[in-house]
Order: C-alpha cells, then sequence, then structure tokens
C-alpha cells in the first residue's frame, strides 16, 4: 500500500477517510493542518494525527509518500498549491474517484482531483488539477472542469459545458449543454444555468441570474 498524507482536517476529513480505506490502495499515515496542534487525533478509528503544518513538511522523510488536499474549498486548495511551490517543497500528488464512481476510459483527470461516490464522468470530458467533484454528480460528455473548480452534492451538467479556473456550481444544480462558467464564479444551490456566466460573480435561480459580483477569497461553502 502507497503511504498517503492528506491536507486539511475539516467536514469532509472523515468521509473522504473512509472512501480512500474502501480502495485498499493507500495506508494513510497522517494530514497535515494550519491550526491543529501536532499529534491531535483526528480519527480515532484509523488512528490519524496531525503531522504538523505545511513548513514542518521540510523536515520529513517523503520518500515514497503521495498526497492529497481533502478540502472543499477551491481557493484553500489553491493557495496550499502555491504555499507549497513558494517554500520549494516538491511533493507526488495522486488522484482519487471513488469505488463507486463510474468513469469513461478517455476522461483526462488531473493530479490531486477528487472525485467522490455515486459520480458519472461520461466520454471526453477533462477535469483539471485539484478539483473537487462532490457525490453522485453527473458530468456529461466533453465537459471542460479546469483547476481547482468544484462541483456540490448532485450537480448535473449537459455536454460541452466549460468550467473555468476556481469556479463552483452548488448542490442539485443543472448546466445546459455548451455553457461557459468563467473563473471564479459560484452558482448557487438548485440553480438553473441555461446562459453563460461572467467571472468573479454569484449567480442563483431557475434560471440563474446575476446576483452580484465576488472576490475569490469569499466565503461560499
Amino acid at each position: 500500500m502507497k503511504k498517503l498524507i492528506l491536507f486539511g482536517t475539516g467536514y469532509g476529513f472523515k468521509n473522504l477517510v473512509e472512501e480512500i480505506c474502501l480502495i485498499n490502495k493507500y495506508k494513510i499515515i497522517g494530514a497535515i493542518d494550519e491550526y491543529l496542534p501536532k499529534n491531535t487525533l483526528i480519527h480515532k478509528k484509523k488512528n490519524i494525527k496531525v503531522l504538523g503544518k505545511i513548513s514542518d513538511l521540510k523536515k520529513m522523510k517523503l520518500k515514497n509518500t503521495y498526497f492529497l488536499i481533502g478540502i472543499g474549498h477551491n481557493f484553500i486548495r489553491k493557495k496550499i498549491v502555491n504555499e507549497l511551490k513558494k517554500k520549494k517543497i516538491k511533493i507526488k500528488w495522486i488522484s482519487f474517484f471513488s469505488k463507486s464512481t463510474i468513469v469513461a476510459k478517455n476522461v483526462k483527470i488531473g493530479q490531486g482531483t477528487i472525485i467522490m461516490p455515486g459520480c458519472v464522468i461520461n466520454s471526453g470530458s477533462k477535469i483539471g488539477n485539484h478539483c473537487y467533484i462532490n457525490t453522485k454528480s453527473s458530468i456529461d460528455h466533453d465537459n471542460l472542469i479546469n483547476n481547482y473548480s468544484s462541483t456540490g452534492p448532485g450537480v448535473v451538467t449537459g455536454g460541452n459545458v466549460k468550467i473555468d479556473e476556481c469556479s463552483h456550481v452548488g448542490i442539485g444544480s443543472t448546466v445546459l449543454q455548451k455553457i461557459h462558467i468563467k473563473k471564479n464564479t459560484v452558482i448557487g444551490g438548485h440553480s438553473l444555468v441555461n446562459k453563460n456566466c461572467i467571472s468573479n460573480s454569484i449567480y442563483f435561480g431557475v434560471p440563474a441570474k446575476h446576483i452580484r459580483k465576488r472576490v475569490e477569497t469569499e466565503k461560499y461553502l
């Protein structure tokens, strides 16, 4: 089994741990967290503890060790990757998809991306680096989901949808075919997106309407 370290210990951590353990391919040896003290027990059943902060990675022996960011917030995933680059810490990423996920053979999935249970990723789609596709999302053919983007549970997209970097489609939303959602944009839960969406914005409703502008670091989960 490959050794695996996770970044983050938030609300989705336990779900991700359970899914990783189901495939019996990785042994989770600990987590990196910027807020909890070292050796804090975060998963009693699996005996997973906090190993330290990002800066502590320089002191660790990381040979044959792999990493994954188990954090749902797009901006935080991007921030962690940029911090590692800034500190010149080189690590090996895995991509992970749940045992119950259906992924077409010609789908391309970038490093660090997580696809949770019950998802369907159809033919010709491409998902970038460090994306988070949440439970029972259905991504139809020839979609392009760019780096650090995410979907909430139960999202459905039509064919040839494009979602740019750091954008999020909220729980239960539907995106019609050939729609383009530009970067750093959030679609509110249970929305119907039938028109292209501009960048740095919030959309919500049936059909989805432009609500206001937003900044990249703004909370949305």
